[in-house]
């Protein structure tokens, strides 16, 4: 399951792909607050990209994956 969604975390795991972005926007928009998880995440549909850019969420774990830590948290942590 590419998408754990709780009261406080997202976490996304593996390949997020367009299909997760919807889930995820509606879960960043009813979370005030809430935190990412993106230790697991291997890639992240640009949707899902714009989701989180969009709500400025805390980034609580950074990406394991080279190029997402790299390249797309840099993104997420300087909106």
């Amino acid at each position: 399951m590419p998408l754990q969604l709780d009261e406080h975390t997202a976490v996304l795991s593996g390949a997020i792909t367009v299909q997760d972005a919807q889930p995820l926007a509606d879960w960043l928009r009813q979370t005030p607050g809430g935190a990412v998880d993106l230790g697991a995440c291997t890639h992240l549909h640009t949707a899902a990209l714009q989701a989180l850019s969009s709500a400025h969420a805390p980034i609580a774990v950074a990406p394991a994956d080279a190029f997402l830590s790299a390249w797309i948290l840099p993104l997420l942590l300087n909106p």
